[in-house]
């Protein structure tokens, strides 16, 4: 910290990239609501989709030119496609520099605060307007010590050094850099990141080796907790414990997969809430028992509020949601990041993992009873849960950013 208070510092203008994507937008917009309020002027930038939401937080919205594209995955990422993916990542997150510098013709902002998918627009951003920068993440940093890329290349398959698409991403990276105008120096910063300050969206007992992050990486945990769009959600007045069913805002699409779901726990004793997501229409699913309940959209904070386990698709998003309730899970792991925060929560025993392939009838009833019975892991869970409350969430990451737009004020005074 500065040693200064709140009323002391000065109110800044701060410029806000996040990756308009659910699971990277939602956490950034308590962190808005709070810089906002505290006197800062914001522009935030976002898709249509993510626009009154970015608005309502008092921010100043403008639009992703061109759109960034926030398609859902394919069914299967190998490694071919991890390097195809990391490439069209490169040109489309770059490929909107030009309509985030018109916006600011007039003068720079005082900070940028970028989401760690738009790590080289933002570092390039930055160092052009010579501004300091924080990089935010929903989901696990990397160092020396753990690599979030490694650890996906595992499931992904390891990417063949030769991949053309690799030999592309390289030389464009390349140019990109080398044709910034910036010195040596400063290029070899955008390469590297040294003097990155992250702020994750996770609490660091979560994070993979997090005895080995230091100052300059914030553990703020999630801001579900602080979001004011929460509705309410009665729970079934028979007192039944309440299962919650959610493939998250990436993998979705799969009305089978609900089906069954509905097929494991029909005459159980749980009351199941289903939150099918916008490409699987309730009406797909055909006749639900009477104990089961399916809905496009379901506020999950208020239906984890009385939930003994979440079956889930183990996105990080869904992970906190449920963990900031303290509610043991289910996870089906999809794409090998689901599967790396699947591997975390077996470590910290906060789940039990069911493969894809493996996901039958009879293997979602077991898991779920067994975790429902699994008094250590709701224990677990609890713990977590004070976990992510004590690491502050969006007060805290605003917090943070002052305090980083401070250190380096004094250090170029």
């Amino acid at each position: 910290m500065t040693g200064t208070s709140p009323a002391e510092r000065p109110r800044r203008h701060l410029a806000f990239l996040p990756y308009p994507s659910y699971g990277h937008t939602m956490p950034v917009i308590a962190v808005l609501s709070e810089l906002v309020a505290r006197g800062h002027r914001v522009t935030c930038f976002a898709s249509e989709e993510f626009a009154e939401r970015v608005r309502a937080t008092g921010a100043e919205v403008r639009l992703y030119e061109p759109p960034l594209s926030t398609a859902s995955p394919p069914e299967v990422i190998d490694a071919d496609e991890s390097a195809r993916s990391a490439l069209r990542l490169l040109e489309s997150s770059t490929a909107v520099m030009p309509a985030i510098e018109a916006a600011f013709a007039d003068g720079p902002p005082d900070a940028v605060v970028y989401d760690t998918t738009l790590w080289l627009t933002g570092r390039l951003l930055a160092a052009g307007w010579e501004r300091p920068r924080v990089q935010v993440s929903p989901t696990f940093i990397s160092n020396e010590h753990f690599n979030l890329s490694d650890e996906c290349n595992e499931f992904a398959g390891e990417i063949d050094p030769k991949h053309p698409a690799l030999a592309e991403f390289a030389a464009r990276l390349t140019e990109l850099v080398t044709g910034s105008g910036l010195p040596e120096e400063a290029q070899a910063e955008l390469f590297h990141g040294h003097e990155e300050f992250t702020v994750a969206f996770l609490p660091k007992e979560f994070q993979f080796s997090a005895g080995t992050f230091d100052a300059r990486h914030a553990f703020v945990g999630p801001t579900v907790g602080q979001r004011r769009e929460d509705h309410a959600w009665t729970p079934p007045a028979d007192g039944r414990p309440v299962l919650l069913v959610s493939l998250g805002t990436t993998i979705h699409g799969r009305p089978d997969f609900f089906r069954d779901c509905a097929r494991a726990f029909a005459d159980s004793p749980w009351h199941v809430v289903m939150a099918l997501g916008s490409r699987v229409d309730p009406a797909d699913l055909g006749p639900l028992p009477p104990n089961v309940e399916a809905h496009s959209w379901v506020p999950l904070s208020a239906v984890l509020a009385h939930t003994s386990v979440f079956l889930c698709q183990s996105g990080m998003g869904s992970i906190m949601e449920s963990l900031h309730k303290g509610v043991p899970m289910v996870v089906v792991p999809h794409h090998p990041e689901q599967k790396v925060n699947a591997k975390r929560l077996a470590q910290l025993g906060l789940a039990e993992t069911v493969r894809p392939e493996d996901a039958s009838v009879e293997a979602l009833q077991a898991a779920v009873t067994r975790v429902c019975e699994d008094s250590g892991m709701r224990e677990r869970a609890q713990e977590m849960r004070r976990h992510i409350h004590a690491a502050g969430g969006a007060a805290r990451a605003a917090d943070v950013i002052e305090d980083r737009l401070s250190t380096r004020s004094l250090e170029h005074s």
